[in-house]
């Protein structure tokens, strides 16, 4: 009989409805106390070690991770606000599941069920006792490093987010607090993006629309090509034609300039164009 020692009862009911999940439920006898589950064979040939090491597998991963990622967030990386944490939270799971790019170490990993049952294997799970909190103490800190590197990818992605948004926030106050230099422009995005109405404005001429202070007080975010002008006009409408409608650019002048910009397709250009 393997003894098995949770934490609270919580983990234990936690655990007990993963059990009977199992397709094998029927082949071991399960005796729940609060803290405490004792399973038995039902069936003398059936090894509880491969019962049970899947159905642990499970309970770390989708009863156990968020928790330890939690902690990590708050006892490690000092965020106290729980909406942040969830936000974290999220971008973690987003990393885990692949969700986001041009992660360097994340082709290196394992799959995290991998960790785990690798050194559950490593113990005898047929007889004895076995504690939850103990196993988690001593013997996955590889698969808890993983976790480590994933929550630090994650506040990575959360702070580069807040600066976006506060980044966006600035633009916006500043194209709302401005008088419009014109009253409409037009963005064609081919490819490249191109503000209508200066195509054929010199680059010197270009200039003069650009306000230059501001420009200067964000250097690593204004383009000098498309949003400085863009920004500086501060157009009461704007008219983007393209394909791409989830391009970086595109997101951001539509974050900006809200219900002042109208987006269509790039054939309505091409349509409007062949009319005039």
């Amino acid at each position: 009989m393997l003894e098995m020692i949770f934490e609270d009862d919580q983990d234990t009911a936690a655990f007990l409805h993963l059990i009977q999940q199992s397709d094998d439920r029927k082949k071991v006898i399960v005796r729940k106390d609060i803290k405490n589950i004792a399973i038995a064979q039902a069936d003398t040939d059936f090894s509880i070690q491969r019962f049970i090491e899947p159905v642990l597998v499970r309970f770390f991963l989708e009863c156990k991770e968020d928790e330890h990622m939690l902690s990590l967030i708050e006892g490690s990386y000092c965020f106290s606000d729980p909406d942040e944490q969830q936000q974290i939270l999220q971008l973690a799971h987003s990393i885990i599941e692949g969700d986001l790019d041009d992660l360097p170490f994340k082709q290196k990993k394992l799959p995290r069920s991998q960790y785990i049952l690798e050194e559950l294997q490593t113990i005898s799970l047929e007889t004895g006792v076995f504690s939850v909190r103990s196993f988690q103490t001593f013997r996955l800190g590889n698969y808890y490093e993983q976790l480590r590197e994933y929550v630090e990818a994650a506040i990575d992605e959360y702070k580069m987010e807040q600066e976006y948004q506060n980044f966006i926030q600035t633009l916006r106050d500043y194209v709302t607090s401005n008088t419009p230099r014109m009253e409409k422009v037009h963005i064609v995005h081919d490819g490249t993006f191109t503000l209508w109405e200066l195509r054929y404005v010199s680059e010197r001429e270009q200039k003069k629309y650009i306000d230059r202070r501001f420009v200067r007080e964000h250097p690593m975010y204004i383009d000098s090509h498309l949003l400085a002008p863009l920004i500086s006009i501060a157009p009461e409408k704007l008219v983007l034609y393209t394909d791409q409608p989830e391009h970086m650019m595109v997101r951001t002048i539509q974050n900006v300039f809200q219900e002042r910009m109208q987006m269509f397709p790039l054939s309505a250009f091409v349509a409007e164009k062949s009319k005039g």
